[in-house]
């Protein structure tokens, strides 16, 4: 008799132990030989869920943030709290999920920086992924300051800015090391407080 085989959950193993070793290794040092081997399972059984290293990497980057939106969903959900509390909650989360996936951050730099080296274009690759949180934070900065929350002349620049210093947290997470998770988050806070009326 044979037993069947649940392919949702496989797939989500392969997605979890390759996700694993990325972190362990790096984009460039993980093979699909090395990724079939760390999940038991052949090349070819592999290759039946996924077509090659970038695509499991992909997968597993949109497994990886998954839990930041469905957290943010969360709060955007929350009708008790102004526009400006979501911005300020949605912020302090992710700068902290950042800081808690400092390893992640530093394999989608290695796996960036891999492709740009191979001369892959990252740009249009970076900007579909950041869109999401940018213009997100446009529609919130928009609606505090309908409300009179906030007094801000450029929502988009506004968001850009915000945006800019989660980048830059990322850097210090996976290159520099000198800002910490306290002194972005009051960096956050001193920006908003400044667009008060």
């Amino acid at each position: 008799m044979t037993i069947p085989i649940d392919h949702q959950r496989r797939r989500n193993m392969i997605l979890e132990r390759a996700f694993v070793l990325f972190a362990d290794e790096g984009y460039g040092g993980v093979t699909y030989q090395k990724i079939a081997n760390r999940c038991d399972i052949s090349r070819t059984g592999i290759y039946k869920y996924f077509q090659n290293k970038e695509e499991i990497f992909t997968y597993a980057v949109k497994l990886a943030t998954g839990n930041l939106n469905t957290m943010v969903e969360k709060i955007l959900d929350r009708k008790e709290w102004t526009p400006l509390e979501k911005i300020i909650r949605i912020l302090h989360l992710t700068v902290r999920l950042l800081e808690d996936n400092r390893v992640f951050l530093t394999v989608v730099l290695d796996y960036v920086l891999t492709q740009k080296q191979n001369g892959k274009n990252v740009k249009r690759k970076v900007r579909r992924h950041t869109f999401g949180m940018k213009f997100l934070l446009s529609r919130l900065l928009r609606e505090a300051t309908v409300v009179g929350e906030l007094s801000v002349r450029n929502v988009d620049i506004a968001a850009s800015h915000l945006y800019g210093i989660l980048e830059s947290y990322v850097l210090n997470l996976t290159v520099t090391e000198i800002l910490d998770t306290k002194d972005c988050i009051e960096l956050i806070d001193q920006y908003l407080e400044n667009m008060k009326y």
